[in-house]
């Protein structure tokens, strides 16, 4: 047995001599006096004397031994394990549930929250080194626990613990370093759920070694009810806060196009966020940026408040088709994994779109293709296919475009309008441009279908919009959404010139459906939609009621709105947004599966994949196999954040490379954590020891054992109870008779 306040056993000791010490001044404080009664109290006594001597002597030891029973209480008692086999425990099993998230980077002096945990492990294994030798460790990290379900084993689990496996987890924990994950205790604690139950004779001590970020505990029911289920197969648990205080940190939250990436040699805008996990306003922050390895213009955030997560906007311009990187950092604070992020793609040269031409003319697939590919020098990025009605029955080829814009198209037939349904549900964008063409009760019936179809409201009829007179207001009023960006400022007069004489009414008795899907973009000056725009699915649909072409139809001309002088922006900002979801990237947080799937008849199967940062000598081949006719191409799970390079073969011509990231998760990063009472707030009614690593040293010996505080409480209690009924018993007293 050992105490964990050894030094108030030297304090405490003596006092134990204290009871008998008063025994006997008592006795020298009686005199002897004579008298002639008394011969019978004598006479009575000598009788007696072994009995009262002995209930005096259980007094005393009673006394003593709560005496003893306090000093040993407060001095902390905890019970060896050769001991505990004496009491049924003949094996002990020792499992440590070590935190090894991105949050224990947690810096201060010199040293990290993640080498405070290792600390504890090692004294652990010190402490246990020294008891008896029946003894087994399990170490499972957090970050192990997701692979453990996919059926991976653990490094150590369930081992006989002896001098060699020491000195093995040591050189383990010498070499190891915190994950980029976020593993929380959820996962971890399932985990070990898991676990082959303990055997028979077996105490099972679990040790959970953490930070205890309070995001990582929102969750506390649920975490409590596990918890509550592991501590029910243990003899013992132990939580151990490996953090000592609040330190601030910054976190890039997002790096992305604001709508997809755009084609090589064409501006595209990106957005990137910054969280400030601090409890008091950052101000001047820094955001260095790199494109390809070169360094582009700083973004700067004045202010961010605490809290708060602040985005800006900056242009970034991909010169070439093919692969391309951009990584935004910020200066060296207390977390180092959340203050980069990694944004990789696959440039193309254009992105096809599908015109569908169905005016008598031709003309209105004529404006749009020219606003979108004019010629010449300039590189809008989009590559327009003009094509009639007829295109669409060839189902299977429209997948193939970014987006699909349908021109005064009459009518379709049943498995036209499936297909496009289907074209848009899975993501993709689709313009509506209506005109004299059309055919209402069709647009009605099969189109709008009672709000379930691509158009998102009923049609009237062709109707000629009157002016009100009024000159300050134009024909056309638009909102803040970014198709009309470029409309925005005082000064700006594009709106002004853009007149509408015709337009498609819209059924009076249609209101604007309260689900969200459909809003009003545009709207003309008497106050009849002009743009509407439907969510479909994982797609979108744009709505336009007036005819794109400027020229005369039977009705006359509709408007000039192909003519205004900012139309060719409007038109690649328009597809540009239907497109979107058909220009996405592939993104990736630690520990996704990193695929690529790739034509047999395209590519040799021989893919070399380049791990990136830390990792960035680091270098494997796959090879994969033929399934028919794909390569599936599995790098495993994402452990490294940062750019993954993957080298393909292809059959014909030069190789080729697809870059992937990878970036830490979101929130890990703030180090808001749980104090003492907060946890036991949170897991109330779980019975568990809670302790500070700060607090533990290698002569601390309270996790080398099973402590006996508790134990000697109820032995003290008992002992007075006993005490007071034997001094009862032991002293004399009158007896009352009641007449």
């Amino acid at each position: 047995m050992s105490f964990t306040f050894q030094s108030l056993l030297a304090i405490g000791l003596p006092l134990i001599a204290l009871p008998l010490l008063i025994h006997l001044i008592n006795l020298r404080r009686h005199r002897r006096v004579e008298w002639a009664a008394m011969d019978f109290l004598v006479e009575s006594q000598r009788r007696n004397k072994k009995w009262i001597l002995l209930r005096q002597l259980l007094l005393l030891m009673l006394r003593t031994a709560a005496v003893a029973l306090v000093v040993l209480m407060l001095a902390g008692p905890v019970l060896q394990y050769q001991w505990g086999q004496l009491i049924g425990n003949g094996m002990t099993h020792h499992l440590l549930l070590l935190d090894d998230s991105y949050s224990m980077s947690d810096r201060h002096d010199q040293t990290t929250v993640f080498d405070e945990a290792k600390r504890v492990v090692n004294l652990i294994l010190q402490q246990s080194a020294i008891q008896s030798d029946n003894q087994k460790i399990t170490l499972l990290r957090f970050s192990e626990a997701q692979r453990l379900s996919a059926g991976a084993e653990l490094e150590v689990g369930g081992r006989q613990l002896d001098r060699k496996l020491v000195d093995e987890i040591q050189s383990r924990l010498e070499k190891m370093r915190h994950s980029e994950s976020d593993a929380g205790p959820l996962d971890v604690i399932e985990a070990a759920l898991g676990l082959p139950e303990p055997e028979k004779g077996e105490a099972r001590i679990v040790y959970l070694m953490s930070d205890f970020r309070s995001r990582q505990w929102e969750e506390s029911q649920q975490i409590r009810q596990s918890l509550g289920e592991l501590r029910d197969q243990s003899a013992q648990l132990h939580l151990v806060q490996c953090v000592r205080q609040f330190r601030p940190n910054i976190a890039i939250t997002h790096l992305e196009p604001e709508s997809g990436i755009r084609a090589a040699g064409v501006e595209t805008w990106f957005q990137v966020s910054v969280a400030n996990y601090d409890n008091v306003p950052a101000a001047a922050v820094h955001l260095g940026i790199t494109q390809d390895g070169h360094k582009l213009p700083a973004v700067q955030f004045e202010k961010i408040a605490p809290g708060e997560e602040i985005s800006r906007r900056f242009r970034v311009t991909f010169p070439t088709a093919g692969a391309h990187q951009l990584q935004a950092s910020l200066e060296s604070d207390t977390v180092e994994a959340d203050n980069v992020h990694y944004f990789a793609c696959q440039v193309p040269k254009n992105f096809p779109v599908l015109l569908i031409d169905g005016s008598r003319q031709g003309d209105d697939g004529y404006y749009l293709r020219l606003a979108l590919n004019p010629g010449g020098a300039t590189k809008p990025g989009w590559s327009p296919q003009v094509e009639r009605p007829s295109f669409l029955r060839q189902h299977e080829r429209l997948n193939d475009f970014a987006a699909i814009c349908l021109l005064d198209v009459p009518r379709l037939d049943e498995a036209e309008v499936a297909a496009l349904e289907n074209y848009v549900r899975q993501g993709g964008g689709l313009g509506l441009f209506l005109g004299p063409s059309v055919q209402q009760p069709f647009y009605n019936e099969r189109l709008f279908r009672d709000g379930q179809g691509l158009l998102p409201a009923p049609l009237e009829r062709p109707t000629q919009m009157l002016s009100d007179g009024d000159r300050a207001t134009p024909d056309v009023v638009v909102t803040d959404h970014p198709l009309f960006h470029v409309f925005k400022g005082q000064r700006n007069s594009f709106l002004s010139v853009a007149k509408v004489n015709f337009y498609y009414a819209l059924d009076s008795s249609w209101r604007i459906p309260e689900d969200g899907a459909t809003q009003i973009l545009a709207r003309l000056q008497n106050g009849a939609p002009f743009v509407v725009e439907k969510k479909f699915g994982a797609g979108r649909i744009i709505t336009q009621f007036v005819k794109l072409s400027p020229k005369p139809t039977e009705l006359g001309s509709w408007s000039n709105w192909s003519l205004n002088p900012v139309f060719p922006v409007y038109a690649n900002e328009l597809v540009g947004y239907l497109s979107a979801s058909r220009r996405e990237f592939e993104s990736h947080d630690i520990g996704d599966e990193l695929k690529l799937e790739l034509s047999v008849a395209d590519y040799e199967p021989e893919i070399r994949v380049q791990l990136p940062r830390t990792l960035v000598h680091e270098e494997t081949t796959l090879t994969p196999n033929d399934n028919d006719g794909k390569y599936l191409v599995d790098a495993g799970r994402s452990e490294v954040s940062g750019v993954w390079q993957f080298e393909l073969l292809p059959r014909e011509g030069d190789p080729e490379r697809r870059l992937m990231a990878v970036n830490v998760a979101i929130g890990e990063g703030d180090l808001h954590h749980l104090d003492r009472a907060d946890l036991a707030q949170r897991l109330k009614g779980v019975d568990y020891e809670f302790s500070l690593a700060s607090q533990m040293t290698t002569s601390n010996d309270q996790l080398a054992g099973f402590r006996l505080s508790d134990t000697m409480l109820y032995l003290l209690l008992a002992a007075l109870i006993l005490e007071q009924w034997l001094a009862y018993r032991a002293s004399y007293h009158t007896q009352v008779t009641r007449k």
